[in-house]
């Protein structure tokens, strides 16, 4: 009997054997690419330091283990390729993108810059894939010259990203920087930005599609403002439920942002814009288009798209001599249940408004 049992100990502690070998690792440091693949499938606490990704290959840190952190600690750098990227790609459940104080991602955008962005000349590669991420954050990280966009967030539930800074001002030189959106979100639900800080030549935040979207604390400067759309024409075309909040735009394009796309059918709905500081907005202060097309809005709205419930409080600011305080364009009947209050914006030229609903524009 005895010996039997000291058998049965004996064999449970081999089987154990390999599960305890098996079990990852607490950390690791990644210090080249060649570094990732193991890190990732071993390790929950990843610390990524200096080094260059080479041309042409993403840092891919998709399918990351449950429960990881990776966080930068120093300089990374790409290799120049003319391709679409992404230079950095990051899934999983639970995960915790870290920027260390005095960390940067640096992308050298100039290198592909030549003022056509994604809409001709060199290939460029957008910067930072943040698909399929669920109960997740990306904190504190520092985005500097971005060929591109800066984040593309698709496909998430439940993701924060906060204190994030995106740094493109090298981009106005000569206005080589186009498309550098900070901030694309499609197909998601639940993602909260909060706290950013954002010199860019594009939208700071667009939001393609998508539910339970939050934009908050932000400061955006340079680009074409704090947009939903534009929306239809994809996959999905339908967002609903979005917080634009205690937010500033400088020295921008357009201040506060809705475009849909002309010929085409989605939805908005459930829209606030609340605490937005306009200052020096060169073409309009808020615009609201249902003729969008990339570049070239037709100006004649279409109603595929309608925009509902959408409310604007406390919007107050300043427009540059050139440009409009506020521009609507709504198809008949398309745009409803709008609720307007404490919007000042002076200085430029008066609102030029069709369709609008009664009481707003």
């Amino acid at each position: 009997m005895f010996a039997f049992a000291s058998l049965s100990i004996f064999a449970s502690l081999v089987t154990a054997i390999p599960l305890i070998a098996r079990s990852p690792s607490p950390s690791c440091t990644i210090t080249s690419i060649d570094d990732v693949a193991a890190c990732k499938k071993s390790c929950t606490d990843i610390s990524i330091g200096d080094f260059t990704v080479p041309a042409g290959q993403t840092l891919d840190l998709t399918d990351l283990l449950t429960g990881t952190t990776v966080t930068f600690t120093g300089t990374l750098c790409f290799g120049y390729k003319e391709w679409t990227g992404p230079l950095v790609s990051v899934s999983g459940t639970d995960v915790h993108i870290v920027g260390a104080p005095g960390s940067v991602l640096d992308g050298d955008g100039a290198r592909w810059w030549d003022t056509k962005g994604g809409n001709g000349g060199k290939k460029k590669p957008k910067f930072f894939a943040a698909h399929g991420l669920k109960s997740s954050s990306i904190t504190g990280l520092t985005l500097k010259n971005t060929p591109v966009q800066a984040f593309s967030i698709s496909g998430v539930e439940d993701l924060l990203l906060s204190s994030i800074t995106i740094n493109n001002k090298d981009g106005d030189v000569n206005d080589l920087g186009h498309n550098t959106d900070a901030f694309d979100v499609g197909s998601s639900d639940g993602v909260t930005i909060e706290g950013a800080t954002v010199y860019n030549q594009d939208d700071c935040l667009a939001v393609n599609s998508g539910r339970n979207i939050n934009f908050l604390n932000c400061f955006c400067s340079g680009g074409h403002g704090i947009s939903i759309g534009s929306v239809g024409g994809r996959k999905n075309n339908e967002v609903r439920g979005v917080t634009i909040k205690d937010s500033t735009v400088v020295d921008s394009d357009n201040g506060i942002r809705i475009k849909t796309v002309s010929g085409t059918t989605g939805s908005v709905s459930d829209v606030t814009y609340s605490g937005i500081t306009l200052k020096n907005i060169s073409k309009r202060g808020i615009v609201i288009q249902q003729d969008y097309e990339n570049g070239s809005p037709t100006g004649v709205p279409t109603d595929g798209v309608p925009i509902t419930d959408l409310t604007i409080t406390n919007v107050k600011g300043t427009v540059t001599s050139s440009a409009t305080q506020i521009y609507v364009l709504c198809a008949q009947d398309a745009c409803s249940d709008w609720e307007w209050s404490g919007v000042e914006i002076s200085g430029g030229k008066y609102s030029d408004c069709k369709n609008a609903p009664s009481g707003t524009c």
